[in-house]
């Protein structure tokens, strides 16, 4: 039996997340919760395999990138052997990279997240692909999901794939240094050893 904890303080996301859950893992028990302490008890007392976080709970400012990350770190943290998705309103490019950094499996955003699209994700995750869905306003890049990849390979080919016109290469090394608080020429390492992996299987997308 499949165990799920939905944290999420708005009560019509939260029922509808569980709701949504159920039909998706079939046989299963969910718990919920709409505050991060309320959270912390539940995951002190009992055990899961999945445990789905909104980042922007009471007690936290929403609009406070490091509170947000603290949210989701702490909570990974309390449930280290659960699979972690991060459901959010106010998705960014920013913040699905810290959260996969983090160890998260999947970050959507609520806008557009349809009837199904849970089990979707459910299955990307079961075959060890990181899940990414931005809201439709915010989705300025192509998702792409390739397999053998690590998170900081993935997050440099996503980059390139979503490059500018003009943009070159270089641009995109120092565009990642900053996101991730590396340098460019750790960029540049993570591209390298990501093209190599496609190459072996076949599988490089055009630009790169």
């Amino acid at each position: 039996m499949h165990r799920a904890l939905v944290i999420e303080d708005q009560d019509l996301m939260l029922q509808a997340l569980m709701v949504e859950l159920k039909d998706s893992l079939g046989d299963c028990f969910i718990a919920g919760a709409q505050t991060y302490e309320l959270a912390h008890q539940i995951l002190a007392e009992d055990q899961f395999d999945l445990v789905v976080i909104d980042p922007g709970l009471p007690g936290f400012d929403p609009t406070s990138h490091k509170d947000r990350l603290t949210v989701v770190e702490t909570i990974i943290r309390a449930a280290p052997s659960a699979v972690h998705i991060v459901i959010t309103g106010s998705d960014t490019h920013k913040e699905a990279s810290a959260c996969r950094e983090l160890g998260a499996s999947a970050y959507l955003a609520k806008t557009g997240l349809s009837r199904g699209s849970l089990r979707e994700v459910l299955d990307q995750v079961a075959r060890s692909e990181f899940s990414l869905r931005y809201s439709a306003a915010d989705a300025q890049s192509p998702e792409v999901h390739f397999s053998g990849l690590t998170p900081r390979e993935s997050r440099v080919i996503e980059l390139l794939l979503a490059r500018q016109a003009g943009e070159t290469k270089r641009d995109v090394f120092e565009k990642m240094a900053v996101e991730l608080n590396i340098d460019a020429a750790s960029s540049e390492k993570y591209y390298k050893q990501a093209r190599a992996k496609l190459l072996k299987f076949g599988r490089l997308p055009r630009g790169l």
